[in-house]
């Protein structure tokens, strides 16, 4: 792909991290922090859907095997309640199974990353996908009719 010219426009966002492996969940989240992302720290799917029920983010980052609540658990609370309306959601796993992949993509999620991205692809992808995120917003904002 050919470059435009034009510098991708850094957006900020506000991130649930939902990370079990506290060194992994560190190192995530400083990357994301780096690139200007408010990043709130879950260490279980409890806490994982607390934040986002509390903090209206723009995406969750959810691991799949965590205490208290899995994130398909997650996911399937989140599909239940209007705090998760708008929240893109991305698994990232070390799974790569596709019935696994697919159990996520029917509960909701919005994509689904494996754990063997290096760091800069990372945050890279959730540069891109919160860019694509607000750009959508701002169609959508500009084609909606006043009332």
């Amino acid at each position: 792909m050919q470059s435009s010219g034009k510098t991708a426009r850094k957006v900020s966002a506000t991130i649930v991290l939902a990370e079990d492996n506290a060194d992994l969940r560190a190192v995530y989240a400083e990357c994301l922090r780096r690139d200007g992302h408010v990043v709130l720290e879950a260490a279980d799917g409890s806490e994982a859907f607390s934040l986002v029920r509390a903090h209206a983010p723009d995406l969750l980052l959810l691991d799949i095997w965590m205490p208290v609540l899995n994130g398909l658990e997650v996911l399937e609370h989140l599909n239940r309640t209007s705090e998760a309306v708008g929240l893109k959601v991305v698994v990232l796993s070390h799974l790569g199974d596709a019935d696994t992949r697919l159990e996520g993509f029917a509960l909701g999620v919005d994509d689904y990353w494996t754990k063997d991205l290096s760091l800069v692809e990372l945050c890279a992808r959730v540069q891109q996908l919160m860019a694509v995120s607000a750009a959508d917003r701002v169609v959508t904002d500009e084609l909606s009719w006043p009332e």
